[in-house]
């Protein structure tokens, strides 16, 4: 039952008819429900399916900051439904079209003021294919069109393409896309966007190992609301060479790329922007809590063109007890490079309430080492048809640059339906944005880079197995003169002493030459590893580098010992420790030392317990304040299962940092009364930590009954209060889920 306070016959009436609406919607599902059966059989079989799901969920929250006191409630129903058909048409022909309607309204109250909302989502879909061994041809359209009442406008993306591909055998294959996308509102007066797309992609492979690639493409850009047009046109070439000689003692890699793009712009009107995207040797990124002096690692996987494709780094909602460090992502230019909007794409489109819950600090540095805070962007633009978030800041020249945020947090996901566990991060753009005027007067832009990369790997000796390897990479950039090399040297060396003993050892140099610096790292590594019997190893591993840039240097050393026991069946333990050396180019030196320890033990096949403990010390000197930081945490778990529908876990945390200790329950219950499953209940207690010092605590049951093999009901009840240090939140949440797959 909805029970709103009305306080006028104006609202009165928006209840009623919501109400009513309510009703036509539960009619309308009942008569489906009851139909769907007669013609669900005869659907299938000609190849269509589809889905439909129903969630009504019921939100409130009150916050007290400093006794300043705010209370929200809302409720909100949306509908979705999926129509699907895949139909061969002829054996080499096939029709693909998709259908999806969505739509969900939204009633708030937020201290005693009222809005109401809905959005619609409308998605066709409908692509002919045509597919042989020696020929693809294809046409394909699909519109996603949006609309939503609190910004009173409908955004609509129209997206056509027409595919080719000619693969004769033994003779250059060719493969030809065009693409037109619309994007614009329809009143036109926010947006009005055309854009082409045309690309070719030569191949072929005259000799075995030797592949050879041309890519023409072309990109047209037309604002028409701003009157500015952008083509850009580009040339890609790659050679690519892959081998093994002398009984393959000796493998070789090789490739050489080169690109030239020509982007030129025109305008016949006095406003609008024009971006140029800024193209980075290398992406990096790092999860920690200090982003101001922590380096990052490479990361190709940012930068690699790929939006959909995950780069590992996920800004989803963590698990209990998960990790809530913070998300780094960066790029590096290698010079000194003039930017102010950087894109962050991710792998699905997100809710308003989500996408708007991140915070996005940006930070410049010279070197990698010493990180700059520039600017927070909270909150960032999202796209509308583009999963990707728009970071705008003010104009900055730097080398390094990278974006950091934390992890989605809970309170945002409460009353939005949907899994929001993992958001994967997929690409970095960064751009540069000038105005159309400023760009008319610079007139065509043209860039030029050449890629070279060479691998050797020889097999020197067999016993002990001793390979020497050689690897080079050169890039340049014109008309930049951007030039960059890395030539690296080394021996890798492992040997199996006796049926107890065995080692690996590994020595490189690196020589780096970026613009004006000159570096040398040397890296090395040795492990040694001890197998007495077959329940027990022990394991001690060295690492170490130095790297030298220019007159700075710095250098690292770590010895670990790693011991794995099996003491008895069900019986597990694991202990480790090690200790590791640090100096920066600034001159400070960080000693750090960890203690782990862990165990499992099974006593019964339905019992299982976890014990879990570690220690790290980090002690920092050689700057201009000395600090020592104590940690350690201990865990305990335990999962019980007393009878087959039944299953428990509890566990219980304590973390130490210096003097302050902090302790998280969690507790969980799965309790399904029949044995194929048909119902499932649930129930959880979890408490965790959040990145700030405070403390948050969710409390909810869950009854899931799977009513047949495509149908199931889902229900849920949530209590959840975030403690902060200056506020405290507390919020109910409840909803029920049908969906229907036929």
């Amino acid at each position: 039952m909805i029970q709103l306070e009305t306080k006028d016959k104006k609202r009165a009436m928006r209840l009623f008819l919501f109400s009513k609406n309510a009703g036509k919607f539960a009619f309308f599902f009942s008569f489906l429900l009851l139909s769907l059966p007669l013609f669900a059989g005869s659907a299938m079989s000609d190849g269509i399916n589809g889905y439909l799901e129903l969630n009504f969920n019921q939100f409130e929250s009150k916050a007290d900051t400093s006794g300043d006191v705010t209370q929200i409630k809302s409720n909100s129903f949306s509908q979705l439904y999926n129509l699907s058909l895949m139909q061969t048409i002829y054996p080499n022909l096939r029709l693909s079209a998709n259908g999806i309607f969505e739509k969900n309204i939204t009633k708030s109250t937020i201290d005693n003021i009222d809005t109401e909302s809905s959005t619609t989502k409308i998605r066709p879909l409908i692509d002919l294919t045509l597919r042989s061994p020696l020929y693809t041809a294809g046409i394909g359209y699909n519109r996603n069109e949006k609309k939503d009442t609190s910004s009173l406008v409908t955004n609509v993306n129209e997206d056509y393409k027409v595919i080719f591909g000619w693969r004769p055998e033994d003779f250059p294959s060719i493969d030809m896309r065009f693409g037109r996308i619309n994007t614009f509102d329809k009143e036109r007066l926010i947006q009005d966007t055309v854009i082409d797309n045309f690309a070719l992609t030569f191949k072929y492979i005259p000799v075995k190992d030797l592949d050879l690639r041309y890519e023409p493409s072309q990109r047209n850009t037309k604002d028409k609301l701003n009157k500015v047009e952008t083509n850009s046109l580009t040339h890609n070439g790659r050679v690519t060479y892959s081998s093994s000689f002398i009984n393959k003692r000796v493998s070789l890699f090789t490739s050489y790329n080169i690109s030239h793009n020509e982007t030129k712009t025109t305008t016949t009107g006095s406003t609008g922007e024009v971006s140029f995207q800024l193209f980075p040797f290398s992406g990096l990124s790092a999860i920690d809590d200090t982003p101001a002096t922590d380096p990052l690692a490479l990361n190709s996987a940012i930068i690699d063109g790929d939006l959909a494709a995950s780069a590992g780094i996920n800004i989803g909602l963590p698990p209990a007890g998960g990790n809530t460090s913070r998300r780094n992502m960066g790029l590096d230019f290698f010079n000194n490079t003039e930017m102010n909007t950087l894109f962050v794409w991710v792998d699905k489109g997100l809710p308003s309430q989500i996408a708007t819950s991140f915070s996005w600090d940006i930070y410049t540095s010279s070197d990698n080492q010493n990180w700059n805070l520039l600017t927070t962007v909270s909150p960032a633009k999202f796209g509308a048809f583009q999963n990707r978030f728009e970071i705008n800041f003010s104009n900055v020249t730097t080398r390094y640059i990278k974006v950091v945020t934390v992890p989605l947090n809970l309170a945002a996901t409460i009353g939005v339906p949907g899994d929001f566990s993992n958001i994967f991060v997929t690409e970095v753009q960064a751009f540069i944005r000038k105005s159309a005027s400023e760009v008319q007067n610079e007139g065509t832009f043209k860039t030029t880079t050449h890629l070279y990369n060479a691998d050797v790997r020889t097999r020197i000796l067999d016993t002990p197995s001793l390979f020497y390897e050689f690897s080079y990479f050169l890039t340049k950039t014109y008309p930049s003169s951007l030039k960059s090399s890395t030539l690296s040297n080394g021996f890798s060396l492992n040997h199996k002493f006796s049926r107890v003993f065995s080692g690996n050892a590994k020595a490189m140099r690196e020589d780096n030459v970026t613009g004006e610096e000159n570096g040398v790292n040397y890296l090395y590594n040795a492990s040694i590893r001890a197998v007495p019997i077959e329940t027990l190893s022990h394991t001690l591993t060295y690492s170490g580098s130095t790297e030298k840039i220019n007159e700075r240097s710095s250098n690292k050393n770590s010895i670990f010992f790693n011991n794995i026991a099996e003491l008895y069946k069900g019986i597990n333990v694991n202990i480790s420790e090690g200790i590791s050396f640090q100096t920066q180019e600034t001159g400070e030196k960080v000693k750090s030392t960890v203690v782990i320890f862990g165990s499992t033990i099974i006593p019964h096949p339905n019992l299982s317990l976890n014990l879990n403990y570690s220690k790290t010390n980090t002690q920092r000197s050689g700057s201009n304040q000395e600090s020592s930081t104590l940690t350690s945490a201990e865990d305990l778990g335990v999962a019980y299962r007393p009878f087959e529908t039944i299953y428990l876990v509890i566990s219980v945390s304590r973390i130490t940092n210096d003097d302050k200790t902090r302790i998280t329950q969690n507790y969980a219950a799965a309790w399904s009364p029949f044995r194929d499953g048909t119902l499932q209940f649930n129930f959880a207690f979890n408490e965790g930590l959040t990145s700030d010092g405070g403390k948050s605590r969710l409390i909810g049951p869950n009854l899931r009954w799977n009513i047949s093999k495509s149908m199931y009901l889902d229900m849920f009840y949530q209590i959840l209060k975030t403690e902060l240090t200056s506020q405290t939140t507390n919020t109910n949440t409840s909803g029920v889920t049908f969906r229907m797959v036929f």
